[in-house]
């Protein structure tokens, strides 16, 4: 009887263990790569969109990408991010522009500046379609709990 409930018990560890690592995957996912291979970037509103980077510091260019919750659907926007840049020379503003806009919307922008050829430092200004503005790390910020 003891032996059948120390196997129950050790059973009961893999299961615990396996499902909490699965839990932790699927909670931490978002630091996944995004589908076009860049940084994911955490809005935070409500519906949880996200921000996927793409950084070339060679050619000096930030190309990004609002994605919904699943991290996989663009999300169109009519306002064109801003970029809020923090730099040993003060501080900088950077519009991006957006890439193949429908009906005034697009999901995709881009912005070229020798200030991005280093690593950028500061946040993204974006307002969803909602209507409300958010700013977001360039860099990923994720509480881990």
């Amino acid at each position: 009887m003891v032996k059948t409930h120390r196997h129950f018990m050790a059973a009961c560890a893999v299961l615990a263990l396996f499902a909490g690592g699965r839990l932790l995957a699927e909670e931490h996912k978002h630091e996944a790569k995004g589908p076009h291979g860049g940084e994911i970037l955490e809005v935070g509103d409500k519906d949880d969109h996200h921000l996927e980077m793409i950084h070339d510091d060679k050619a000096g260019k930030l190309t990004l990408y609002l994605l919904a919750k699943d991290m996989k659907t663009a999300v169109a926007i009519k306002d064109a991010p801003k970029l809020n840049l923090k730099g040993k020379d003060g501080n900088k503003q950077l519009d991006t522009k957006a890439v193949e806009a429908k009906e005034g919307a697009a999901s995709q922008f881009e912005v070229t500046d020798e200030a991005l050829k280093a690593e950028p430092e500061g946040r993204i200004a974006i307002t969803l379609a909602d209507g409300k503005k958010h700013n977001v790390n360039l860099k990923h910020e994720h509480e881990h709990k």
